[in-house]
């Protein structure tokens, strides 16, 4: 059942991710072509590009937890000793976790506030420049719930593998 959530969850982030990419080439790709063959810039272009510029770097920083991508301190990882990996690795997946609950709670809080504002060009409330903070640590927690059960449940070895003695 987990996994059909977290694929399913995977689902949606490439592809509203890959869309999003594409989409913000176009419209960055349309409003140069306007702005220097025909001087003229349409309102909308920059706040759409802004939208899924952001929109596009918190699902990929989501996605960069699922597969492991964010950048690590690998000085110490040999010398820590093989009985203390697996909870090291809990450890960390745990703070992971807690960081996308902590983005989803207070992102939710400026999807609230952002409700009172309004792009000009576009006519959208803020909300939804907002919205992808707590999307985006709702998929940061369940791919750390993933990590955290496959190390617990020994179907996933610690990323500390490298050293260290019992």
């Amino acid at each position: 059942m987990f996994r059909k959530i977290e694929k399913s969850v995977s689902m949606f982030v490439e592809h509203v991710g890959m869309v999003l990419l594409v989409l913000m080439v176009l419209v960055v790709c349309f409003t140069v072509v306007t702005r220097y063959f025909f001087s003229y810039t349409p309102r909308w272009g920059e706040e759409t590009a802004l939208l899924c510029m952001v929109w596009f770097g918190f699902l990929s920083m989501a996605l960069g937890v699922r597969d492991d991508l964010h950048l690590s301190i690998t000085i110490l990882d040999p010398l820590v000793p093989k009985f203390a990996q697996k909870p090291i690795s809990l450890f960390k997946y745990v703070c992971t976790g807690g960081f996308g609950v902590f983005m989803a709670l207070q992102g939710w809080r400026m999807v609230q506030v952002g409700l009172m504002n309004r792009f000009p060009g576009l006519g959208l409330t803020s909300a939804w420049l907002y919205a992808a903070v707590p999307i985006a640590g709702v998929a940061i927690f369940v791919y750390s719930l993933e990590k955290f059960w496959d190390i617990l449940t020994g179907k996933r070895r610690p990323e500390m593998v490298k050293g260290g003695d019992a």
